[in-house]
């Protein structure tokens, strides 16, 4: 009997896999485009305006769409210049306490820096988290967006955060309600076949690894189509929440309260009350 090229199951591996990173591609586009769209017409539709959907689709593409491909594009450099510098200076005290034989000192600077660079990325993912819709809804530029984002989250960071957080999570579980059915079900027989075959062949590890590439070769279509699900789901419910949150953050403040009624501030009594003071009898002369 012929034996297997133990690089086709490689091969196979890669292949399923590489039209999920082109598809994600092209799913990443579409969404932008979507979410845009949903964005531009959330807007309308709380100004009161008329919302036509082929009229907000075309101008979206018109006016919206390359801008926010350069936004997009923009972001990326910047998060991946920051982790960029933050692997440099990682590296570099790792090597420093290396070199004089600190390897305690290493780790815990390698562990320090590590979490330093975690927290900015996560405070410019959050700092970044409106700058479509500052585009879309208010017509800023590219660096204007990202700027108007930064001082719009800036104040209340840490309840945009949670905000995004609280909905992200909820996105995801209602998206796992009905991705995770289709999942089981357009598995469960691939599963089964991959079982069948590790009892047959037991020759060994190069056979279990190849039945192992051989299922997750196959898992790379079923996994795009959840994932197709999941980015369905989102792409029209979040669009709308940040929208509402955009809008939201771009209200004024609420007024302080006048000295008066500031805790502590002396108070005047009405007439007639005043400590020791007794209230006049009814058409008394004052």
């Amino acid at each position: 009997m012929a034996r297997e090229n133990p690089t086709s199951g490689l091969v196979a591996f890669g292949l399923g896999y590489l039209w999920i990173l082109l598809a994600a591609l092209a799913q990443g586009l579409v969404f932008l485009f979507v979410r845009a769209c949903v964005t531009e017409h959330t807007a309308r539709a709380v100004r009161g305006e008329t919302t036509n959907t082929f009229s907000v689709a075309a101008h979206v593409i018109r006016n919206k769409y390359a801008q926010l491909l350069g936004q997009r594009v923009l972001q990326m450099v910047i998060v991946s210049i920051t982790l960029s510098a933050v692997v440099l200076i990682v590296s570099l005290a790792i090597g420093a306490f290396l070199a004089i034989k600190l390897t305690g000192l290493a780790i815990l600077a390698g562990i320090l820096f590590s979490l330093a660079g975690l927290a900015v990325v996560i405070w410019l993912s959050v700092s970044y988290r409106v700058t479509l819709e500052s585009l879309v809804i208010d017509g800023t530029r590219i660096e204007q967006s990202i700027d108007h984002s930064m001082a719009l989250v800036r104040p209340r960071w840490w309840r945009v955060f949670g905000y995004t957080l609280l909905f992200g999570l909820m996105v995801s579980f209602a998206s796992s309600l009905i991705g995770t059915p289709i999942m089981f079900f357009s598995t469960i027989r691939q599963f089964i076949h991959a079982l069948e075959a590790l009892v047959r062949e037991t020759s060994g590890p190069r056979s279990f690894n190849q039945v192992f590439l051989r299922l997750m070769a196959g898992l790379g279509r079923r996994l795009g189509i959840l994932q197709y699900v999941q980015g369905l789901i989102s792409a029209f419910v979040t669009p709308v929440f940040m929208t509402l949150l955009f809008l939201e953050l771009k209200k004024p403040p609420a007024p302080r309260p006048a000295s008066a009624d500031l805790p502590g501030s002396p108070v005047t009594p009405p007439a007639g009350e005043l400590p020791g003071e007794q209230p006049l009898p009814p058409g008394a002369i004052t």
